[in-house]
């Protein structure tokens, strides 16, 4: 689907919305460095395959100087003579750091992602139209030419940011994107790929484990240090409290491993217009598939701070068991259920162990021996038990 826009966006920016430093310094060569005269021959020839149009004279306009950008990405408008728009997503993180760009599946394998979401659930994932992964293609770097999709995403988390009234509408939905991505599994545990190109049958690439190696990293600089080694080895040894032991071979769900407000696109009713950004999606163990900071509590917030995070889980919650509840009528429930295991302790446990930063794998440490062991083990015990022990 093609959006019309007659005129460029207000709210992007450009430079005008970068501060001096390190990523202004970045994207400022993307204009000089890229051709994008490439790029538009490109979006013109995409559109003439959709067959959209029978427009001879056809235009086609990026203005490198307006965009919107992300930690990774720079977003600009591919404006049409006839008032449709796409967009193209660039990485410019990758674009003075050699070997930055990693993997060479990581871009096929969010286009395969995107592409099976859209194929196979009713979640609202912009349609690609166009890419090259190639960082020696013509256009001089590897980009992806998608659908815009129109909507806004909310300043901060949904518990704070969505009026009360229109709260339950977006406990539903979301509720609704957990349960289809529930319903599309696989048998292996990792990315989809489907090849270079998109084109071929979808697989699996390896999935490895995540948390030993960001044990490694987090104990980096801190290596002989005892408080840092305890808590990396409370998260490593936390994996058997998370674990549901009929799931352990599969099926494996698709996963959005950064699911929350950045992430999400509302219109001015709430209705949720694009769900973006699946460059990490990839099949997981069932328990990762409900870790999101949208429903994860602050655990030195005080309980009217949390109040509205509880309230929106408990929104989100309830609408899982009614979908699952309406499964189960037809007779085919399956032996786990997601309400089950969504905002429980266990559940908590996974967030701190799958969504932990380096830097905060201490205090995670910490929270997740809390969450663990209550009142009966003390951070100092495990000091003495762990502190001086590898992590390995």
């Amino acid at each position: 689907m093609s959006t019309k826009l007659k005129l460029s966006s207000p709210t992007w920016p450009g430079f005008g919305g970068l501060e001096p430093g390190p990523l202004y310094d970045r994207i400022q060569t993307v204009p000089s460095r890229l051709n994008f005269k490439h790029l538009e021959k490109v979006a013109l020839c995409a559109r003439a395959q959709l067959g959209e149009t029978t427009d001879s004279g056809l235009a086609c306009t990026i203005d490198p100087f307006s965009f919107t950008h992300g930690f990774n990405n720079v977003v600009l408008e591919v404006l049409f003579s006839d008032g449709v728009c796409w967009i193209a997503r660039i990485q410019h993180g990758s674009m003075d750091m050699p070997g930055a760009l990693g993997d060479t599946r990581d871009l096929p394998s969010e286009i395969t992602t995107m592409r099976t979401v859209r194929d196979r659930t009713s979640i609202p994932v912009p349609q690609v139209f166009a890419h090259d992964v190639s960082p020696s293609n013509e256009f001089g770097h590897p980009y992806i030419l998608m659908e815009r999709v129109t909507g806004r995403v909310l300043e901060g988390p949904i518990a704070s940011q969505v009026p009360p009234e229109h709260l339950p509408k977006v406990a539903k939905q979301l509720a609704d994107v957990l349960y289809q991505l529930h319903g599309l599994t696989f048998d292996r545990l990792g990315q989809l790929w489907s090849g270079e190109k998109g084109g071929g049958p979808v697989e699996i690439s390896p999935f490895y484990a995540q948390r030993q190696a960001d044990n490694r990293r987090a104990l980096d600089g801190h290596l002989h240090d005892p408080e840092w080694t305890t808590a990396c080895w409370v998260l490593k040894t936390a994996v058997p409290h998370i674990i549901i032991e009929d799931r352990v071979r599969g099926p494996f769900p698709l996963c959005h491993l950064d699911l929350h407000h950045g992430n999400l696109l509302f219109d001015d009713d709430y209705n949720l217009r694009g769900v973006i950004d699946w460059s990490q999606g990839q099949t997981v163990p069932v328990e990762r598939l409900v870790v999101s900071p949208e429903f994860i509590t602050f655990p030195a917030g005080s309980d009217e701070q949390n109040k509205n995070i509880r309230a929106f889980r408990a929104l989100v919650h309830e609408h899982l068991q009614r979908l699952e509840g309406r499964e189960s009528s037809a007779d085919n429930s399956p032996a786990f259920l997601l309400s089950n295991f969504f905002g429980s302790k266990r559940a908590d446990i996974t967030h701190r162990c799958t969504y932990s930063f380096l830097h905060r794998a201490l205090w995670d440490g910490r929270l997740v021996a809390r969450l663990i062991y209550g009142d009966d083990v003390g951070w100092d015990q495990l000091l003495r038990v762990y502190g001086r022990t590898e992590v390995y």
